[in-house]
């Protein structure tokens, strides 16, 4: 199991999910909870697969009865299960889980937590929901929304914020405005596992079972939050918000959406649901407003007069006071005494005193410091890991007293030079773990792989670094975050912890750079650029910049252009970092009309290159099928000279439908906007407005004879009792027709698509009526096949199923009238469908319906592979900017679409690169006949094959064209890597240390030896160091 682990802590969930199905099988008829919980971690990261997640989840009534199965684990597992049968508005099957739940709470020492939630979830089950008319629920919410932008709500200091669940809200949506809804794009690429998983279980994919419109049910932030059985809760109502922790990597728009206080109460008073609330805070310097999300969790323990002294846990927020825990601890204990806060000095201090309560051994004095009571908590350098002492005092004096300690010389602020070797003996010498403050992963790994750029290290553990240091420059930060980072690399040096926390540098950083305030997940490449260019700016030599001219080249080569730039830059910007890391671009642009070319030589501090795959365009589409069955979301990559033709010949192999049967149009606003000829380029499909549908039709529907017609029809709903008002509830359907026929053969060929959706409806009766003898094969067969059928049909039921209407005036099925008389070459009809069928029959008809479709194109690029050297020539590949990106000609005087190109010309001592792993999409919502989509953002999972050894010289312009005396071959030393998908994930590092010449694998406080395999498709930044720089001294 330890392996599984590590893969799922890096994120490598294919992996370890099929492990964990080997393991299961063979567990098959006595399953292990270990096994079962591990599955859910991996299934529960995707919003899918919810079948076979409830299918796993059951056996755990199989397994509560181990001994060791861990409390938490097993609640949040049930809850878990809870949550997905509330999802399915299976309420009956989630209450029943919740009264076994309760029994297993209350034979729990100290539940008091759990039971809470318990109580709370019962309540949230027992709600009736309210009959609120739809329309208006939609209009309220766009009132109340657009009242929240004017007041400017979330710029309010102490107003509550209020977490819905996005999948919550998304069903709300498709409930009140009668849409589909539509999963979200997802990076997982473990298809097969959970395939293999599902043939185990024999559970049908999630995929292939469409979901109904029903009422979204209560909004269950229960989905949002994890248990804690040793959390302490607050009595204090105003504080209750603070007794549920959220659940890790959960991130806003995937997971949840923000709302203000009087949106969430109106969807309370109608659904019911459980409150997840946080504050809008004020960042202390810049002042800008964020919700604090993840309060702080603290571990402490209570002394004296605790017989066991079990851990407890309290949370806080950031800008709470050590007063404000005072204040609690009284509340939790119904006590009114004083209390005080004792904060171990450092971790070995911790695990003593931990082993002395553990023998039952006397204390009196601690090696610990008593925080003061006007400490705010976001002053306090811990971690979640972190153990404090609340002190209670009951008589008049206090029961412990502080160790009089010195702390290590090599902590100090002023350590020199001469002091380096000593230290060094007994020290760690880089071998030194980064604890996580929540989320801070990311953070890690970045330092440990600038840690070991031994070129700046020394630089900073020497402390030469204060004779540069640039108090004065207001790009800066006045020196504290140089400062702060050197004394976090002399912890990490010199010092003898494991694992040490960087808290002092992240608060720097958070005051100055307000996204790395918080503490969720932030991208690691960003943050690295904002350190070295805070660090820069710190020890810039220059104290004055002077003010420096544009450069308009004209005649000059590149040599002396480069030149010009360059000394241009080195006026304002001289630092160890500009030495170290910085090189030069040259980007040179080309005007389309006059020929005119631009050229310019910016400076860098990491090559960001895109992934060769991706530089293609993903373009999504639709497949509507002529029979009626559902419809296809397929996206496919493509390059932009591909054409519609190339598009066909791939659907065809993979749909085995032929080319001539599909029709490519562009639809907006419910209609058909432009037909796409074959040999339309994908660029020209990509920029058109609309989205891209593909229809299935008959093979003559291309080459029309004078005799036929194209039919469009589309399926409505009446919005009020007249005859004419209709809301568009599908997407068109097309077909094609004899102008011989009559009204009543349009008719007839709609019903043959429409009858298959009302076969759907009376299946649905039949499984809801199972004993009253409904017999759907029979009413199936007795379906009209025939035009003369389908009229005695009519005829007998007395009753339309729909009515057409054409240009806004019904068309009469008696009417004898041929389709000539129409005098269109295209005949758009709306089928107003009879208020017989209720709301809920319509949405059980399934216009809306569609599932993603993976095509073959599409698996064989997932599984592709590139070098290093693909990603550096499709850097430098010529492009022409997309439209919104034009360059404006200052002699055409016009913005054009110009022909751009990013070459290297010179490059750094130390080289980092940055692989370009998340592509945004459009973001894009639209509706068709209350059909959504999206465009969305992706990770890029392609395998980058990258050198120890890196030969840049072919690809560096003053080598290639201006003999350059530099000889460009690096060699790697560092590879910052990604698990997991987009937006969350989780962050790790190797890098080359050159004190014990190994490889060290770096994962938050874990540091180990590993082996020089350091290639993987998580590569996410790359270290380079050019062969012919100066050695590492540190410690010599």
């Amino acid at each position: 199991m330890e392996k599984i682990y590590k893969l799922i802590e890096r994120q490598m969930y294919a992996e370890a999910l099929a492990s964990l199905t080997q393991v299961l099988k063979g567990e098959i008829d006595n399953p292990q909870f270990e096994t079962i919980y591990l599955i859910q971690q991996i299934l529960s990261q995707s919003q899918r697969y919810k079948n076979l997640q409830i299918k796993i989840l059951e056996i755990i009534k199989q397994v509560e009865s181990e001994e060791e199965v861990d409390e938490d684990k097993y609640f949040n597992l049930v809850l878990d299960l809870i949550n997905l049968y509330i999802d399915q508005n299976n309420i009956q099957q989630a209450k029943n889980w919740l009264k076994q739940l309760r029994k297993y709470v209350q034979g729990i020492q100290y539940n008091e937590a759990l039971l809470q939630l318990v109580d709370n979830l019962d309540s949230m089950l027992q709600y009736k929901q309210k009959n609120i008319d739809l329309k208006e629920q939609l209009q309220t919410y766009e009132e109340l929304s657009e009242l929240e932008r004017k007041i400017k709500y979330f710029e309010h200091d102490g107003m509550p914020a209020y977490l819905i669940p996005t999948r919550w809200f998304n069903k709300w949506k498709s409930y009140v405005t009668d849409s589909a809804i539509e999963l979200p794009n997802e990076s997982l690429n473990m298809e097969k596992e959970v395939e293999d998983l599902e043939n185990l279980f024999n559970v049908s994919n999630d995929l292939d079972i469409e979901e109904q419109i029903t009422a979204p049910g209560p909004i269950n932030g229960f989905s949002l939050i994890q248990a804690q059985q040793t959390l302490e809760l607050d009595p204090f109502d105003p504080k209750s918000y603070t007794n549920y922790i959220l659940k890790e990597n959960i991130r806003e728009g995937a997971d949840f959406i923000l709302v203000g206080h009087k949106i969430f109460e109106y969807f309370k008073n109608i659904y019911g649901g459980f409150e997840i609330k946080r504050l809008i805070v004020e960042h202390s310097q810049t002042h800008q407003k964020y919700v604090d999300l993840v309060p702080r969790m603290i571990q402490y323990i209570i002394l004296p007069n605790e017989q066991n002294h079990r851990i407890r846990l309290i949370t806080a927020n950031s800008s709470d006071l050590i007063l404000d825990l005072c204040k609690k601890v009284n509340r939790i204990m119904k006590l009114n005494n004083e209390v005080r806060w004792w904060k171990f000095k450092d971790y070995k201090s911790q695990e003593d005193f931990i082993q002395k309560l553990q023998n039952r051994e006397l204390y009196k004095q601690v090696s610990a410091k008593i925080l003061e009571k006007t400490t705010m908590i976001d002053e306090i350098n811990f971690s979640s890991s972190d153990l404090f002492i609340c002190e209670i005092r009951y008589g008049r004096d206090w029961q412990l007293s502080e160790i009089d300690t010195k702390q290590m010389s090599s902590i100090k602020r002023k350590t020199n030079i001469s002091d380096v070797p000593k230290i060094m003996n007994d020290s760690r010498k880089g071998l030194t773990g980064l604890q996580n403050l929540g989320n801070t992963c990311f953070m890690n790994a970045a330092l440990q792989c600038l840690s070991n750029t031994y070129e700046l290290t020394e630089y900073m553990v020497s402390n030469e670094f204060y004779q540069h240091l640039n108090c004065d420059n207001p790009l800066g930060t006045k020196g504290a975050l140089a400062t702060a980072y050197a004394e976090l690399m002399k912890i990490m040096w010199y010092g003898n912890n494991s694992a040490v926390s960087a808290y002092d540098l992240k608060r720097v950083i958070g005051k100055f750079a307000p996204q790395f305030y918080g503490y969720g997940q932030q991208d690691s490449h960003e943050f690295l650029s904002y350190l070295l260019d805070g660090l820069h700016e710190d020890l810039n030599k220059v104290l004055t910049k002077p003010f420096v001219k544009e450069v308009e080249i004209t005649d000059e080569t590149d040599f002396e252009a480069s030149r010009i730039f360059w000394n241009n830059y080195i006026l304002r910007n001289q630092s160890k970092i500009q030495q170290l890391m910085v090189g030069q671009y040259k980007s040179t642009l080309v005007c389309p009309n006059c020929h005119r070319v631009s050229k310019t030589f910016d400076p860098y501090m990491s090559l960001s290159l895109p992934i060769p795959s991706y530089t293609l365009i993903q373009l999504s589409m639709y497949f509507i099928y002529q029979n009626g069955k559902i419809p296809l979301k397929i996206q496919l990559n493509l390059t932009s000279d591909q054409d519609a033709n190339y598009i066909g010949q791939e659907l065809s192999k993979s749909l085995n439908i032929e080319q001539d049967q599909m029709n490519f149009v562009f639809l907006k606003d419910h209609l058909i906007r432009e037909r796409v000829k074959k040999k339309q380029n994908v660029k020209w499909i990509q920029e058109q407005e609309g989205q891209l549908f593909i229809y299935q039709v008959e093979k003559e529907f291309h080459q029309l004879s004078d005799d036929q017609i194209h039919v469009d029809f589309f399926y409505c709903n009446k919005t009020d009792r007249s005859n004419f008002n209709e809301q568009i509830i599908s997407f068109p359907r097309q077909f094609v027709l004899s102008k011989q026929k009559k009204i009543i053969d349009i008719y007839f060929k709609i019903y043959q698509q429409f009858k298959h959706h009302l076969i759907l409806i009376i299946q649905e009766l039949a499984d809801s009526l199972l004993n009253e003898g409904v017999n759907v094969e029979k009413y199936c067969q007795s379906v009209p096949e025939t035009l003369e059928e389908f009229i005695e049909e009519i005829k007998q039921f007395k009753v339309e199923l729909y009515k057409l209407v054409y240009n806004g005036k019904p068309m009469d099925y008696v009417n004898q009238e041929t389709i000539e008389s129409f005098k269109q070459k295209t005949l758009p009809i709306h089928v107003i469908l009879n208020p017989l069928f209720g709301r809920q029959e319509l949405q059980n008809l399934k216009f809306q319906r569609c599932k993603d479709f993976n095509t073959d194109q599409n698996r064989q690029l997932r599984k592709g592979e590139y070098t290093l050297e693909d990603c550096l020539r499709s850097f430098a590949k010529q492009e022409i900017l997309g439209k919104g990106d034009e360059w404006y000609c200052n002699r055409c005087k016009q913005h054009v679409q110009a022909t751009k190109q990013m070459e290297i010309y010179r490059a750094p001592s130390l080289l980092i690169i940055h692989l370009k792993r998340f592509r945004s999409g459009n973001n894009r919502i639209s509706s068709y006949g209350g059909f959504f989509y999206s465009g969305g953002s992706q990770k890029i999972t392609t395998m980058v094959h990258f050198p120890k050894k890196l030969n840049l010289n072919p690809f560096v312009l003053s080598k290639i064209n201006d003999s350059d005396p530099i000889d460009y071959n690096y060699e790697l030393y560092g590879v910052d890597n990604h698990f997991g998908g987009l937006g969350g994930g989780h962050y790790t590092a190797c890098a080359y240390n050159q004190l014990i010449n190994k490889w060290v694998d770096y994962n938050d406080t874990s540091a180990r030896i590993t082996s020089s395999d350091v290639e993987s498709e998580a590569a996410y930044v790359l270290f380079y160091r050019r062969i012919d720089s100066q050695k590492c001294s540190l410690g010599r």
